[in-house]
C-alpha cells in the first residue's frame, strides 16, 4: 500500500467516526426531546404517529405495493411526523 492509499484510507476512517459521532449527538438530542413529549402528552404523541403512518399505509397498499413494504412507509412517515412534532413542541 503506498503512502498516498494509506492517508485516504486514514482519512475515511476518521470522517467516518466524525459522522457517526455527529448522528450519536443528534440521536440523543431527538430522543430526549421524544421522550419528554410522549411523557407530557401521550394522547397527541400517539396520534401524531398514528395518523400520518396509517396515511401513508393505506396510500402505499392503494397503489399496488406489497403489505411488508408498505407497513414500513407507514413506520418511517409516523415516526418522522412524530419527531418533529416533538422537538418543536418538546
Amino acid at each position: 500500500m503506498s503512502s498516498g492509499s494509506a492517508v485516504l484510507w486514514t482519512l475515511l476512517a476518521l470522517s467516518a467516526l466524525a459522522v457517526i459521532g455527529f448522528l450519536a449527538i443528534v440521536v440523543k438530542f431527538i430522543a430526549r426531546a421524544a421522550v419528554r413529549y410522549s411523557r407530557r402528552r401521550p394522547v397527541q404523541a400517539a396520534a401524531f404517529f398514528t395518523v400520518p403512518g396509517g396515511l401513508a399505509t393505506f396510500t402505499a397498499t392503494f397503489f399496488d405495493l406489497a403489505l411488508v413494504p408498505a407497513m414500513v412507509i407507514g413506520v418511517v412517515a409516523g415516526l418522522a411526523v412524530f419527531l418533529l412534532v416533538a422537538m418543536e413542541l418538546g
